[in-house]
């Protein structure tokens, strides 16, 4: 698909690209959903010296052993009421952002594009924090809640609305490169593994190819890039589960110990399954997203 796909004066229709969002957020959580949580397993426990324990294949075992295959799936309701409102509106928000920065240009301008990203991310993620603490309790299971509502409950009733944003400053201190990266490196790719002359066809298109690839790239940089952050994150948003371990005062202090505690291993926690979720669920989700994208007529 061409990168100026009739974006017209308006930058494209905000509803196509609402409902192009919403779309691709569920089927790239839901489909993903199980990667995600063994990485949240393997980052919400303090690594320990000579413990190599936490490996992904051991987890998994873990997993299924205490709570069967369903346990893979445990907080998918949560994914499944936040994923599409939050990227609803960050794909929105981006496309909208994208357009009053470069317009109908067709060059390649990665900055303009990766601010354009860092500013959806800080809109959707006040969307997506509350439900993705949620999720990430009712992964891990300490508390062996009933449910979604039965979780969002007691983490009101324990917490206070506190707990519902608690890790949502490293939330944005990691969304804001990570998108910076991941919409500048799709951007990127797209015109990498575009041919120029199919960018100089009138016709409007739908590249599958293109979008799994350049997706998939895209998240695989990205994840890489941010995964200190996300283990911040995790610890932040599952230590009123987790018995064991320090307790964090925040980004910051939750950053600086891990670091003293841990050193590099602390901040490499689960990043071999969050890179394998961010390249696949961001080739499912730019795929999803251009295909919804083509058929509203955009």
């Amino acid at each position: 698909m061409g990168h100026d796909h009739g974006h017209g004066d308006e930058g494209g229709s905000f509803y196509v690209h609402l409902v192009a969002g919403a779309a691709a957020g569920f089927a790239e959580h839901c489909g993903m959903y199980p990667i995600d949580t063994i990485k949240t397993h393997i980052q919400a426990l303090p690594v320990k010296p000579g413990n190599t324990g936490y490996t992904t294949y051991t987890v998994t075992k873990q997993i299924i052993a205490r709570h069967g295959v369903g346990g893979l799936f445990k907080g998918l309701t949560a994914v499944a009421a936040g994923a599409a409102p939050s990227h609803a509106v960050q794909y929105s928000i981006y496309e909208l952002f994208k357009f009053k920065f470069i317009g109908n240009d067709t060059s390649h301008q990665p900055i303009k594009v990766g601010i354009a990203g860092a500013i959806s991310a800080m809109v959707s993620e006040a969307v997506a924090c509350p439900m993705d603490v949620v999720k990430q309790r009712l992964q891990l299971q300490m508390n062996d809640y009933k449910g979604l509502f039965d979780c969002t409950k007691r983490i009101w009733v324990k917490e206070g609305l506190r707990g519902f944003y608690s890790g949502y400053t490293t939330t944005l201190v990691m969304s804001v490169p990570y998108n910076i990266v991941y919409f500048a490196s799709y951007e990127s790719l797209k015109k990498i593994i575009t041919p120029f002359e199919k960018n100089l066809k009138d016709e409007r298109s739908y590249e599958l190819f293109d979008s799994l690839v350049a997706g998939g790239g895209a998240g695989m940089m990205a994840a890489a890039f941010t995964n200190p952050f996300d283990v911040a994150k995790t610890r932040l948003q599952t230590q009123g589960d987790v018995a064991v371990g320090t307790h964090y005062r925040g980004m910051v202090d939750a950053m600086k110990t891990i670091w003293r505690e841990e050193g590099s291993a602390g901040y490499l926690r689960g990043i071999k399954p969050r890179i394998v979720f961010h390249s696949m669920s961001s080739a499912i989700v730019w795929s999803v997203y251009e295909y919804f994208k083509f058929i509203l007529g955009e």
